[in-house]
């Protein structure tokens, strides 16, 4: 096809319904109307001569011939919005929106830290928080987010990624529950009714992991979500959970929580705060200059409490 002759802005009402799935929510993404969003889509489905997307129960479904199309063309849309990016970062006068999926606990720990800094540094920065949901992966690929901030662990060769932060995790429990008096160990713990904190949906943590080693299994009796629905349900109930230091630090005294060790030789120290992004931004100058931000924003915290900081690099 002669490029010349079709309006690459039909491009991007093709890649942002593919995304989206829905007329009105693509229309949004891309600020038209909706009759104007659908004009557009009708001249892209005569200059390509097929329906692209059929009406269903599921939302706006892509033909074979849309699929074909997707990631082709949402690669080089990337391509051309890098290239147009300008050279040099101005966080001053710069106005952008960094969208960022993360969870309850990198807001427990850091955002307010995070958004002074960009009140001072960076005021017309804006950030889109999305609730973390295990395809972080998927994702960063779409471009439907700039950044993971979470415990990812090991991650493909096509992302970048620094560990910021670590944290240990603490048992909470009601001051009267009966785990709260006497010694602590694992096989008391094992006994014990669970609620645990599952960011993708597992039904199984690194606890169960720890207490399969020893032979040992626990009754998970409530699965949430967020760390921050954990203290409130853990106060009123006879469940215990095992949650991050910084987040029982910080709701423990508002509940009147007991807070204990966790019940093992060595604490579990996780990656608390690892930046995750794609390696097609590795040296975009806005990203650039977001990931130095958080890791001075973090390196601050820390210093509060006499840990040395981490480095920033990719890997």
């Amino acid at each position: 096809m002669n490029l010349r002759r079709i309006d690459l802005n039909l491009l991007v009402i093709f890649d942002a319904l593919m995304t989206e799935r829905n007329v009105t929510r693509a229309a949004r993404r891309v600020g038209l109307s909706q009759p104007a969003f659908s004009n557009a889509l009708t001249r892209l489905r005569e200059r390509l001569k097929d329906e692209l997307f059929v009406r269903s129960p599921q939302g706006m479904r892509p033909t074979p011939r849309a699929v074909e199309l997707a990631s082709e063309v949402h690669e080089a849309l990337a391509t051309i919005e890098s290239a147009l990016d300008p050279v040099a970062f101005d966080p001053k006068t710069a106005r952008r929106t960094f969208t960022i999926d993360t969870s309850d606990y990198v807001v427990t720990s850091c955002l307010s830290a995070l958004m002074a800094h960009l009140a001072r540094e960076a005021p017309g920065i804006d950030l889109r928080l999305l609730p973390a949901g295990g395809k972080i992966f998927e994702r960063l690929d779409a471009r439907e987010v700039d950044f993971g901030i979470g415990a990812y662990g090991d991650v493909p060769e096509r992302f970048g990624t620094v560990v910021l932060d670590e944290d240990e995790f603490v048992v909470l429990m009601r001051p009267d529950h009966p785990l709260a008096r006497g010694r602590l160990n694992l096989e008391r713990y094992a006994q014990a009714k669970h609620l645990l904190v599952t960011l993708r949906g597992d039904a199984r943590g690194f606890v169960d992991d720890i207490l399969a080693e020893q032979g040992l299994s626990r009754r998970v009796a409530l699965t949430v979500n967020q760390f921050s629905v954990a203290p409130g349900i853990v106060a009123e109930s006879d469940l215990v959970t095992a949650l991050p230091k910084r987040v029982a630090d910080r709701y423990a005294p508002l509940f009147k929580l007991t807070v204990r060790p966790f019940p093992q030789p060595a604490p579990f120290v996780f990656r608390a705060i690892q930046l995750i992004w794609h390696e097609r931004f590795a040296a975009h100058p806005a990203h650039l200059w977001f990931r130095r931000a958080l890791e001075d924003v973090i390196c601050k915290c820390k210093g509060s409490a006499a840990q040395p900081c981490k480095q920033a690099a990719a890997g």
